[in-house]
């Protein structure tokens, strides 16, 4: 059974729908308070812009870390360096010492190396401070969100986990549960000697950790007898302004507040000079602070891996998570633990190898790009993850185990298309001499053949002057699956299209579009390559002769909106109609993805299908009749996400047009001489 086989079969087990509805819940509140709240932070993209450039100087600067570690061990913290997993999970168990049971707070580092399973494994028991975390545990789950660990799970279902795990009835209300999971961590602070934490940032200047929270229990934690804290090394930052600004947005975009309810700074050791202005150390515990710096791959990825050094730029926000297509379809299991969605994926896979990175869900990211555009950052995973697809190929060993992979791939260079031998509708009598060019592209050609003879309908019917020709595949999906398209096939398509005289080239398809204009970038064609509705939006307005009761909302294709910076061409044709066009809730640049891209509708058409669907509740919401894209394998998902009993009418642009011209609802006027 090949690897992405196994893994969607596994999936299609473990995934439930009930979490993942919690999850979008919880997820929506949080997006929620970001909107309630963002008035308030009248610098928020000021703040991104100074934390980007921050993080960017910060990590990978030795210099800086060095000057960090120097400071903080003048302000006593022991201060010990970790190569790998392995070596920071035996310095902990090592700084532990003869105790047998540690509290630890939330911490993504201590996920990343498994070190409660570590610890457990050398009987010692770890018992989880913060509410979320210590739900998980009892579940032996992984957590949902980094800062909302337990999201995924209803009021219902942890009054079940805490009765079974307690050994007494909890109610599910919330209050009743939050009391009984306090009791339950208070009783092992009372006895606990050693305290666990991760850090958010370490500041070089100042010598100081810094550690946010809401629920108090890091002050708990690290006021044991001894304190561990367990940090990266692209935790470092200049100076304690600068960590502050990345903790101001950090708990913004994470929970939707304006500021946490705790920043806990430390300094170093209790100390007092009270006496004499002499300087004692240990007046109160903890008695010693031990910062343990794990790399586990960053230096390496930092000074070899170049291209891929921007994943740990993170801020740990998890505003990537929120409106992610694949973690909203299958919730936690797209990531590594610590390391949650696509650019966990690319980190764990770059940590702990390609095999590992595709049951982490390498394969499972539509590319989408939303990511890149929501992250603070601006961490695009699904370009990390195209490239580190490309390297799982490289491999003979997981080559031969991506059958699906692979199989596209050898279908596209025998048939010249991903449909294979699925039959090709044929335009042959369009095909003539003219300056203008309609490229179809494979999906139009085999399965969405009915939008493509609209949209060659609305052209005759504009009076344009237009031709076919005998195209052949761009190779677009190659790409998005890890292969390499071959140039020699869009050289193959230009020299149709100069041919029959082309000058002007419109595209149904913005993956194509998209193709051409990058191969136009490097290998300059003489040629014009434009979307049709753009190319429509310049050449004629189009009025209606009566107001259209139907509503219409417009989904941006990925390609053609974050891909091509092209949100109008559409939305300008629908300016001069009777109709009312309602915005979904995420538009423009923060579009939600169909689910078709990056090979998921083939290799998970289950989790593509939930996708669409999650798309196209959300038209439904805005009460649509009608929902408009500008991309064929858009308008093929999204009709997936239509439900049996669902109204939404799917369509395109041109769709939509013509079908007004045909009933007299719609004329239309030539700006200027068309073609």
């Amino acid at each position: 059974m090949s690897l992405i086989q196994k893994q969607y079969e596994d999936l299609r087990k473990r995934v439930k729908k009930s979490e993942l509805e919690n999850q979008r819940r919880a997820f929506q509140e949080t997006r929620n308070r970001q909107k309630e709240n963002l008035a308030s932070i009248d610098d928020l993209e000021k703040i991104k812009e100074e934390v980007k450039r921050i993080r960017s100087e910060s990590v990978g600067n030795w210099d800086l870390l060095q000057k960090a570690i120097s400071r903080l061990e003048g302000n006593q913290f022991k201060v010990i360096e970790a190569k790998d997993s392995k070596e920071a999970c035996e310095i902990v168990l090592k700084e532990i010492g003869e105790e047998k049971l540690v509290v630890k707070s939330k911490s993504n580092i201590s996920k990343e190396i498994g070190l409660t399973s570590f610890l457990i494994q050398h009987g010692i028991k770890v018992i989880e401070t913060d509410i979320g975390d210590r739900i998980i545990q009892m579940t032996g789950q992984r957590a949902s969100h980094y800062t909302g660990p337990a999201c995924h799970l209803s009021r219902y279902d942890i009054a079940q986990i805490l009765s079974k795990h307690l050994k007494k009835e909890i109610p599910p209300i919330p209050e009743d549960e939050m009391e009984a999971v306090k009791q339950d961590i208070a009783s092992y602070l009372k006895k606990a000697r050693v305290g666990i934490t991760g850090a958010n940032a370490i500041t070089a200047k100042e010598g100081a950790v810094l550690i946010l929270h809401n629920e108090g229990n890091v002050t708990r934690v690290r006021v044991r007898k001894k304190h561990i804290i367990t940090a990266s090394i692209d935790k470092v930052y200049p100076r304690l302004e600068d960590a502050i600004a990345m903790l101001r947005l950090e708990t913004y975009l994470a929970t939707g507040a304006l500021f946490p309810a705790f920043i806990d700074i430390v300094g170093g050791r209790s100390k007092s000079s009270d006496i004499e202005k002499k300087l004692f150390y240990g007046i109160y515990e903890p008695e010693s602070v031990v910062v343990i710096l794990l790399d586990n791959g960053r230096r390496r990825i930092l000074e070899d891996e170049k291209d891929f050094s921007d994943l740990l730029s993170c801020i740990g926000c998890g505003n990537c998570l929120l409106d992610c297509p694949t973690y909203n379809a299958i919730g936690s299991s797209f990531g590594a633990d610590g390391m949650l969605g696509g650019r966990g994926v690319a980190l764990a896979s770059l940590q702990r190898g390609i095999r590992e990175g595709i049951e982490d869900g390498l394969f499972l990211c539509t590319t989408c790009g939303l990511c890149g555009e929501v992250c603070p950052v601006g961490i695009d995973a699904g370009k990390r993850l195209k490239d580190l697809r490309r390297s799982s190929l490289q491999s003979p060993e997981i080559y031969a185990q991506l059958n699906e992979v692979t199989q596209l791939q050898n279908t596209i260079d025998q048939y010249g298309t991903p449909y294979g031998e699925m039959a090709r509708t044929e335009f042959s009598s369009l095909k003539r001499h003219s300056p203008v060019v309609l490229y179809i592209g494979c999906v139009g050609m085999s399965i969405e053949t009915e939008p493509v003879s609209h949209a060659i309908e609305l052209l005759q019917r504009l009076g344009i002057n237009f031709t076919l020709i005998d195209e052949v595949c761009c190779e677009a999906v190659k790409e998005e699956t890890g292969s390499s398209s071959n140039p020699e096939r869009i050289r193959m398509n230009i020299e149709k299209m100069k041919e029959v005289g082309g000058r002007e080239v419109l595209f149904l398809c913005p993956t194509c579009l998209k193709t051409f204009l990058d191969y136009d970038k490097e290998h300059p064609t003489g040629l014009f390559f434009k979307n049709l509705p753009s190319f429509l939006s310049e050449n004629f307005s189009f009025t209606s002769m009566e107001i259209d009761p139907t509503t219409v909302t417009y989904h941006d294709p990925c390609h053609l909106g974050r891909g091509l910076e092209s949100f109008d061409g559409a939305r300008e044709l629908l300016k001069g109609l009777r109709v009312k066009l309602a915005e979904m809730e995420h538009h423009h640049r923060e579009s939600l993805c169909c689910g078709a891209g990056g090979g998921v509708r083939g290799f998970y058409p289950k989790f593509s299908r939930d996708i669409a669907r999650r798309r196209v509740r959300e038209a439904e919401e805005v009460k649509a009749d009608i929902l408009l894209t500008d991309c064929l394998s858009c308008k093929h998902n999204l009709k997936q996400g239509v439900p049996w009993e669902g109204k939404i009418k799917v369509m395109t642009t041109p769709e939509y047009i013509l079908k007004g011209i045909e009933t007299g609802k719609i004329m239309c006027l030539r700006k200027k001489t068309a073609s």
